[in-house]
């Protein structure tokens, strides 16, 4: 793997840590959540991530197909760029949302496991750019699409610092 790869894994493996210990929101995704590889220079990565009954709408009815929240598949989208974009500073600092959207063209059903692939569009001095596709794993069909925007925050080598504290990032 290349030094660009290993530092996408580093910090995988910094988010499986952090979630954790602080009990975030995304804890219960970090625990499903697997990266499968990173290819092009870290440009492209592709992380899999299992559908349970608790990852279902609370109107999903059995019957019906058990249909997954769109609120999942969000935050698995969001955690998966999040950390694909600060892999890819090479001023390795922490980042901030600035703008996340996801069209939805399909449903995930509890049972099924989906791929999320992930390409690095633009990194900046300020900004970073990724987009995502969300596949069932098994038939290739295509539940969404996003793009997802960060800020760069803080200072230079901090991306990988954050398990150190507990404290916001916007704590002074």
């Amino acid at each position: 793997m290349s030094r660009a790869g290993c530092r996408l894994t580093s910090l995988f493996g910094q988010y499986l840590q952090q979630t954790r210990a602080q009990n975030s929101f995304s804890s219960v995704v970090s625990k499903r959540l697997q990266l499968i590889k990173t290819e092009n220079n870290l440009r492209d990565g592709t992380f899999q991530f299992p559908l349970h009954q608790s990852d279902c709408h609370a109107f999903a009815m059995p019957r019906e197909g058990q249909t997954v929240h769109g609120g999942v598949i969000a935050t698995v989208v969001e955690d998966a760029t999040t950390m694909h974009i600060c892999a890819n500073d090479a001023r390795s600092r922490k980042a901030v949302t600035t703008d996340l959207n996801l069209s939805f063209l399909g449903v995930g059903k509890v049972g099924r496991t989906l791929t999320i692939d992930t390409s690095i569009l633009k990194i900046g001095g300020v900004l970073g750019v990724a987009a995502a596709t969300v596949k069932d794993s098994d038939s290739g069909k295509l539940i969404a699409v996003a793009r997802h925007t960060m800020m760069f925050i803080g200072e230079d080598n901090s991306a990988l610092e954050f398990s150190q504290s507990l404290n916001s990032v916007f704590d002074v």
